[in-house]
């Protein structure tokens, strides 16, 4: 059993690894990465610990998402989860769910859910030659959201590589056949984003897999968001347009939101329609032949845009990539 917790303690007991970060901003450094890394070898839950009014970035979300951690926010002498607002508490060992589940806080604010910050989930696969470049359509991507390329990578935060697809293809290279996670940074104020792109070895090549979150959908023209599905329409397998409304230019705050609201899908040239599955929503053919690719709007018709993405996935037989973290 750990020690009692204080403000500033951190704490390792035989259920989890509990982390205190009082720093106005949490991203995934390279120490707390190792931690995720060590917690998880070990089988113990990471749960990290800031004030109310810290901000936590989106590769340390992703992070805590991958390895079933938990952002644990501390108010006075009350504590609460970071994503749903669900109170918590101290019981020795970890940070556990109230016997109630009450929500802290009250319900959760009144706000137009399409005014939050776009993320952006883009898979694509390729065959594993030597000749593999990786990063056209992270690159694709940031351009959208920004109107430059990324501005670097790294393993952690901050990033310490510049921008390279070449040195990124070679660093992906040496770690293969095991997964490699990066960080991705460009953009700056406003139109900021954050994200991780994951490159691993699968049975039918290599699959590089983008989350990237950014700006607000109301400082990106709806035609760029269009014309990005048309330039990764012949190269990709998926890509999942959402808007987060707790979430802005890569950071997200701990004032509890609802959860991610599709926008759009992109079906790739790689998939078939399933026969037995309808069409729920109408689709938009872009581009021609092999490179065809089919474009969907799922803010709008017969269900609500969650119920429409899966209509959609459903019928081209996808799994949702990045259904995580979504609260």
């Amino acid at each position: 059993m750990g020690r009692p917790l204080t403000s500033t303690t951190d704490t390792i007991t035989d259920k989890a690894v509990v982390l205190h970060q009082n720093r106005a901003v949490v991203g995934l450094s390279p120490w707390l990465a190792e931690a995720a890394v060590d917690a998880v070898r070990d089988g113990l839950m990471l749960q990290i610990v800031t004030p109310a009014d810290g901000f936590v970035t989106y590769p340390l979300e992703v992070m805590l998402a991958q390895a079933q951690g938990q952002w644990v926010v501390r108010a006075g002498d009350r504590y609460r989860d970071g994503l749903t607002g669900l109170a918590l508490h101290w019981d020795g060992h970890r940070f556990s769910s109230s016997a109630n589940g009450s929500q802290s806080g009250g319900p959760l604010p009144a706000a137009d859910p399409w005014t939050g910050g776009l993320e952006i989930q883009i898979v694509a696969l390729h065959p594993a030659t030597e000749a593999l470049s990786l990063g056209a359509s992270t690159e694709a991507a940031v351009r959208a959201l920004t109107g430059n390329n990324p501005a670097g990578w790294g393993v952690a935060e901050p990033v310490t590589e510049p921008w390279s697809r070449r040195e990124l293809s070679t660093f992906c290279r040496t770690r293969a056949p095991a997964p490699t996670s990066v960080t991705i940074v460009g953009g700056e104020h406003r139109s900021a984003v954050l994200g991780v792109l994951t490159v691993e070895r699968v049975d039918a090549g290599v699959r590089e897999q983008l989350r990237l979150a950014g700006p607000s959908l109301s400082a990106v023209a709806e035609s760029t968001i269009e014309a990005l599905a048309e330039e990764l329409a012949g190269s990709v397998r998926s890509m999942i347009v959402t808007v987060h409304p707790g979430r802005s230019g890569g950071v997200r705050s701990s004032t509890p939101s609802l959860p991610a609201l599709p926008l759009a899908i992109l079906v790739g040239r790689q998939e078939q329609a399933l026969d037995s599955e309808p069409e729920v929503v109408t689709g938009r053919a872009l581009g021609r032949g092999t490179r065809r690719a089919w474009w969907y709007r799922v803010d709008g018709g017969p269900g609500a845009p969650y119920e429409n993405l899966s209509a959609v996935l459903r019928r081209y037989g996808l799994s949702d990539p990045g259904r995580s973290p979504q609260h």
